[in-house]
């Protein structure tokens, strides 16, 4: 799927390209247009402006966007058709290093896994919740308090939906309990709605970078995946809304409460124009926001962008994962209840229900949350500190913007080096997930993904090994 970019909105992203690198003008621009691709932030598939038109819009000869233009070509990131124009690729050279994240199997006992991106260890209030589900669940047993004799609940148990629905009301979206599918946690909720609502040739808006497990889930589907640039910065909205509207997608992935893995977060300005654009060019929203709670630094998030929206254009999804402990596998979704209804039939043949037991310990800890949550957010504070402190002793090259929450930080390395480093830092017993594998196409090679789940001595020790990794690629 190609979409397009202006001559306008291109020469904002080239902004200071004249003082760039070396070298002749047209080379300068070359270099930075390949830095656009290579970096995601110019996504492939992308229709270039005319020579003239780009020329125009950076006060340049024609020759010098001649000259740039085919200079891309011959690195293998244009491709241009007499009368079809020119648009970005990248050569089959590049690492195409993309698929889902799973936990290690074979974990030694000193490695350091900097792969995953969730809550460790549990904390009590888990071995509490679980406690008191087990004095609950006679009561489910006997079919009583919202149960049946059988415990199938394909929806899921009452008493978790509705708290689920209060939470959501507590943070501003009017919910009822009808509203809420309990599921396998987000990655669970995920699965089932792209599995009932995206099919093989629908075309899918995807942020670039983002969380590998959803564009996995996605690309299973034999759906079209198309990507939109998002930095720790934010998001390009003009584009984004652009880009929806020449493809107009079946369905849209997004994290807005601080974005895995950029930490970003959408402004409640944003979250309106991304729902007017959904609505108007007939896109499904699939909102994840498994970071929506991790606020770390005492700012509050904008209302979930499910208040925006009183139909079922907007799918939410969430879970307890990342805030109490990766183990307790119970997500949801927020729909109309029409679509629950519809999702909840669906799921029939992927697992029937969810656990009870599970969903019990979720909902007990969903009622004291607000209890639980700032004791959680100043240990992540204190853990994302101890990283960022890391880096600044013992990578100062590198650059990074400190999230205001989630539980990673994106790291731009010095150098296009992320999958060398990834195996490099094996050696030294740490895993790490390259950048490209947070991409559409094999891009991203200039980031690293650094979660900040370990308590903040262990993570310390992972940044000093992995620059002892960084200096072994530096010697010949």
């Amino acid at each position: 799927m190609t979409v397009s970019t202006g001559a306008p909105a291109l020469a904002r992203l080239l902004d200071g390209w004249q003082q760039a690198g070396h070298g002749l003008i047209h080379e300068r621009l070359s270099a930075c247009l390949a830095s656009l691709i290579l970096d995601g932030r110019l996504t492939v598939n992308t229709r270039l402006p005319s020579e003239r038109e780009l020329a125009v819009a950076l006060h340049v000869s024609r020759s010098t966007v001649t000259g740039a233009y085919a200079r891309l070509r011959e690195d293998g990131l244009l491709v241009s058709r007499r009368g079809a124009g020119s648009w970005t690729t990248v050569p089959t050279r590049i690492n195409r290093n993309v698929g889902p994240i799973t936990p290690n199997l074979r974990a030694a006992p000193d490695l350091l896994d900097l792969a995953i991106a969730v809550a460790e260890p549990a904390t009590d209030a888990v071995l509490e919740a679980v406690t008191a589900a087990a004095a609950l669940l006679p009561a489910q047993l006997r079919g009583a308090d919202g149960g049946n004799a059988h415990g199938y609940h394909p929806a899921g148990i009452s008493c978790l939906r509705e708290a689920v629905a209060r939470r959501y009301v507590q943070r501003g979206a009017d919910t009822r309990a009808g509203q809420i599918l309990a599921a396998a946690g987000s990655q669970g909720a995920i699965h089932l709605v792209t599995r009932s609502l995206v099919g093989p040739g629908d075309t899918v808006m995807v942020e670039q970078p983002s969380y590998p497990n959803a564009i996995d889930a996605l690309r299973r589907t034999g759906a079209r995946l198309i990507g939109v640039p998002v930095t720790p910065q934010g998001w390009d909205m003009d584009h984004v809304v652009r880009t929806m509207a020449q493809a107009r997608p079946k369905l849209a992935y997004f994290i807005p409460d601080f974005h895995n893995p950029t930490g970003a977060v959408m402004s409640a300005a944003e979250r309106v124009r991304l729902v007017a654009a959904a609505q108007r060019y007939g896109t499904i929203l699939l909102i994840d926001e498994t970071n929506s709670e991790l606020a770390l630094d005492g700012q509050t998030a904008p209302p979930p962008i499910a208040a925006l929206d009183p139909g079922d254009n907007v799918v939410s999804v969430g879970s307890l994962s990342k805030v109490f402990w990766g183990g307790l596998r119970v997500g949801w979704l927020r729909t109309s209840e029409a679509r629950v209804a519809e999702l909840a039939t669906s799921r029939s043949s992927v697992d029937l229900a969810g656990p009870v037991l599970e969903q019990l310990a979720a909902a007990h800890l969903l009622q004291r949350v607000e209890q639980l949550l700032p004791r959680r957010r100043r240990e992540f504070r204190r853990r994302r500190d101890a990283l960022l402190d890391a880096l600044g002793d013992l990578v100062p090259h590198w650059r990074w913007t400190a999230p205001p929450g989630g539980l990673s930080v994106w790291v731009t390395l010095d150098r296009p080096v992320s999958t060398a480093l990834a195996d490099a830092a094996e050696q030294y017993a740490v895993r790490l997930v390259p950048g490209p594998r947070f991409g559409l196409d094999g891009t991203l090679e200039r980031y690293l993904r650094l979660p900040f789940s370990l308590p903040a001595r262990q993570l310390t020790d992972a940044v000093t090994r992995i620059a002892k990794a960084e200096g072994d690629l530096h010697r010949p």
